[in-house]
């Protein structure tokens, strides 16, 4: 509940959120912005129209840190080139601010208040202290309870939303910051998540991501009063997830895809996933819904490996073996043929040899991942990992990285070239920033085209030409792919409103407008 009201002059400030990190940083700057929105207060285009400037920012790499600081530096620099020093107003959020918390007063003294991971909510009363003369104000305390309750909340009309359906990490890999920055595991019960989406969807959301540090272990603690099924959880090593008796993911995805308030829902995503805990009932969920399986799920996963090599696993802490990876992973595509597989890596992590890091070029081969996500190790202070000397040179780490991204280039234009000729399902995202492909459509003599860009349900990316006077953005389309690259898809909008929901769409904006 909001401690105050604003005044007239608090109702006409503007704010600008600037983020970095994962889509749990994402969506907790949506939050942000629609309770600031709910204050009164209205979102800026940039940092130097903004009364208030947040920083949202990730600790999870070096590199995030270092951008976040540099951003706050170009933000002081801006606020007292334009001699706005008492009327804007500058706080620090998210992962850095639950680290860092009073320290950053001393890299950044001009910041006027920081705030944790589990203090957004407390946002508006943190404006309140400041504007009332309060300097340095700190919120970062954890929330000590273990029952974890929220509504999502979106500012503006949303197709897709991120829904936060738990918090914390309990796992610990040694090289990782999180469990530091986001607290012990905590699940919301399955009915809230189901009546928050059921209120998203009739709201017009049609796309939900379900986020958590590490969906799989979702569940742990909250009692299955409803008797779901699947009962427990199991993969190759053996029973894994929450205890019996206990909520577990799979049952979420089943409760929203049978939900009658969900019907209109299109698509399910959910991120971020570990292997350790990525259960065969999971995998069920991706069969059709012929064969059991959950029809709004899409087909795509993030599963995290971080190496290829055991004894770097065993280092990282993260207590998987390659040879079950890539059991799941065949057992996925057995089920879904043409589901997209994304993953995360980590080389140069200490004592990695060139065996270590060509083991993980064989499991690029061996997988054939979408799409990866690959960085060089980077040593975060408090973690275990911090302690075993970094004993690859910076020279080696970038090498290993320039390699491996390479290395899956080839892999993913051979992939994608594979999906050129067939019409596929795309939700619209917005209009493409590149529009080269504009300039090929005029000369082929079609006037009054524009690139708009989307993901298909595996999570591929396509630029598409379109000359339809309307915005697609948030439109579910079929598009004919025409060209492809290591990084994304090409094609054009298939006109035929009958098919993939969009005689849906058309419809709707008919009867708005």
């Amino acid at each position: 509940m909001n401690l105050f009201f604003l005044n007239m002059e608090q109702a006409k400030s503007t704010f600008y959120i600037k983020t970095f990190g994962c889509q749990m940083n994402v969506a907790d700057s949506e939050r942000m912005t629609a309770l600031l929105a709910e204050q009164g207060m209205a979102p800026a285009e940039g940092p130097g129209d903004a009364n208030l400037i947040i920083l949202n920012g990730c600790t999870v790499r070096e590199k995030a840190v270092h951008k976040a600081v540099s951003a706050l530096g170009e933000f002081e620099l801006q606020r007292k080139k334009q001699g706005q020093a008492k009327q804007r107003l500058i706080g620090v959020g998210g992962c850095v601010g639950q680290l860092d918390r009073e320290n950053l007063f001393k890299r950044a003294p001009y910041v006027d208040f920081v705030f944790g991971t589990d203090a957004i909510d407390q946002l508006p009363e943190i404006l309140h202290r400041v504007r009332h003369g309060e300097r340095h104000v700190v919120y970062a305390d954890f929330d000590s309870s273990m029952n974890y309750s929220t509504e999502t909340k979106v500012f503006g009309f949303k197709a897709q939303a991120f829904v936060n359906i738990m918090k914390g990490c309990d796992k610990f890999c040694t090289y990782c910051i999180v469990p530091f920055t986001r607290g012990r595991e905590k699940s919301r019960v399955i009915d809230e998540v189901v009546s928050d989406i059921a209120r998203l969807v009739a709201s017009g959301v049609r796309e939900v991501t379900l986020l958590g540090q590490n969906v799989n272990s979702f569940g742990k603690g909250n009692q299955n009063v409803r008797v779901r099924e699947p009962q427990d959880l199991h993969n190759i090593i053996g029973k894994v997830g929450p205890k019996t008796g206990e909520e577990n993911f799979p049952q979420l995805l089943r409760a929203i895809d049978s939900d009658p308030r969900c019907a209109a829902l299109r698509r399910i995503r959910f991120t971020s996933s570990h292997p350790l805990d990525f259960s065969e009932e999971l995998i069920d969920c991706y069969a059709s819904p012929e064969k059991g399986g959950v029809a709004r799920l899409s087909p795509h996963l993030h599963l995290p490996v971080q190496t290829g090599s055991d004894r770097v696993l065993q280092k990282m802490g993260r207590h998987h073996k390659i040879g079950a990876y890539i059991e799941q992973m065949d057992r996925l595509r057995e089920i879904s043929p043409d589901v997209g597989l994304s993953t995360d890596l980590i080389v140069g992590f200490p004592t990695e040899t060139e065996e270590d890091f060509e083991a993980t070029l064989a499991l690029l081969d061996r997988i054939q991942f979408d799409h990866i996500f690959a960085f060089a190790y980077s040593v975060r202070p408090g973690t275990r990992a911090a302690k075993i000397p970094d004993d690859v040179s910076a020279e080696i780490k970038n090498r290993r990285l320039n390699q491996v991204l390479q290395h899956q280039l080839k892999i993913a234009e051979r992939r994608y070239a594979a999906r050129v000729g067939r019409v596929m399902e795309l939700l619209v995202e917005g209009e493409a920033k590149n529009q080269n492909m504009v300039h090929r459509a005029q000369a082929e003599g079609l006037s009054g085209a524009r690139v708009w860009t989307g993901r298909t349900g595996c999570n591929r990316v396509v630029n598409f030409i379109s000359r339809v006077p309307r915005n697609l953005a948030g439109k579910f389309i079929s598009v004919k792919i025409t060209g492809s690259s290591g990084l994304s898809l090409q094609g054009e909008l298939v006109i035929d409103s009958g098919t993939l929901g969009f005689q849906e769409d058309f419809e709707r904006d008919e009867v708005s407008a």
